[in-house]
């Protein structure tokens, strides 16, 4: 996904690519272990300072979203790459013939899923695995982890949290094999979690219902797009473009900003992130207004997120007689 700038917006070009990184990175667009741009030639092809974009990177590697490498450049942490198996398994190719067949018997793929979880939970160990999901918003976390427990045995545990919630009572992490969050807040729940448990990235995309109601959006309506945090309005604004590319009049504005309440005041369609849901108070009723909504990606719960869990079930199984002996 190319890193791109809008002068018009009242946000600092630093926030710009910063929120583009970490949502970037977020919903995949930016997969772990790819290459970023160098600093100098993000600049040369935004028009803006070396400076600018190299303290932008100093930012995100702090926060241990990106690495870099001299000599060879800068790239996505790979966090979800390190849980990966590098050494191809037969059983994947019995696997893929499995699924092959489930195809061709006109089988669905969660109903495929949901059978082989119930075939494993039958003939692996009886170890329950403990789960907690940091977010930021309560409500949408809680929407997160009731779509990631479908895809769990009947006996493990998630957890819903905030980083806020967390600097009240940190101890909400104790006792759990693993910890999930967002791909930018990976580095800040490490600092919170217990020693020795590993914490893993969620990646996002838009739930079906905001793709659909995008492009049912009319394409003379006069949207506007209103963010929750500065940083995330030029990555909202493309995120928008991509399903509602028919759309010919579309702003974008801040919550909570002098101007957003006159450009929500000329809108048709108001489309909001979340966080900023009291941008809806007072609207008019002719005029429509949707939350822009993310579900975890099932592509990487499956091909990441359950792998990781059984292997931690496994572990824990194993574990469990050596402990009941002592």
């Amino acid at each position: 996904m190319p890193i791109r700038i809008d002068r018009e917006l009242p946000v600092p070009i630093p926030l710009q690519l910063q929120g583009q990184i970490e949502y970037g990175v977020t919903i995949g667009d930016f997969p772990p272990g790819s290459r970023l741009p160098s600093v100098r030639e993000l600049a040369t092809d935004l028009g803006v300072s070396p400076v600018t974009v190299s303290a932008v990177y100093r930012k995100l590697q702090a926060a241990g979203l990106i690495d870099s490498a001299p000599g060879r450049g800068t790239f996505v942490r790979s966090v979800d790459a390190r849980e990966r198996s590098e050494v191809p398994d037969p059983t994947d190719a019995a696997l893929r013939r499995a699924l092959q067949r489930a195809d061709r018997a006109g089988v669905g793929r969660a109903d495929l899923i949901e059978r082989f979880q119930r075939i494993v939970a039958r003939g692996s160990p009886a170890a329950s695995i403990r789960g907690v999901f940091v977010g930021v918003y309560p409500h949408v976390t809680r929407a997160y982890v009731a779509d990631l427990r479908r895809h769990l045995a009947a006996g493990d545990e998630l957890v819903a949290t905030t980083f806020d919630e967390l600097a009240e009572d940190a101890a909400l992490l104790s006792g759990s094999e693993l910890l999930f969050t967002f791909a930018h807040r990976v580095a800040d729940l490490e600092r919170l979690a217990p020693e020795g448990t590993p914490v893993v990235s969620i990646t996002l995309i838009p739930s079906e219902r905001t793709r659909v109601a995008l492009a049912e959006i009319d394409p003379l309506a006069r949207v506007t797009l209103v963010s929750g945090v500065p940083e995330f309005v030029v990555t909202f604004r493309r995120a928008i473009e991509r399903f509602a590319s028919h759309v010919a009049s579309v702003t974008t504005t801040v919550v909570d900003t002098p101007q957003a309440a006159a450009l929500v005041a000329q809108a048709d369609v108001v489309v909001y992130a979340t966080g900023a849901e009291s941008v809806v108070d007072g609207l008019p009723a002719d005029v429509r207004a949707f939350e822009y909504r993310h579900v975890p990606d099932p592509v990487h719960v499956e091909t990441v997120l359950l792998p990781l869990v059984e292997r931690l079930r496994i572990t824990k199984a194993r574990a469990q007689p050596n402990l009941e002996a002592r």
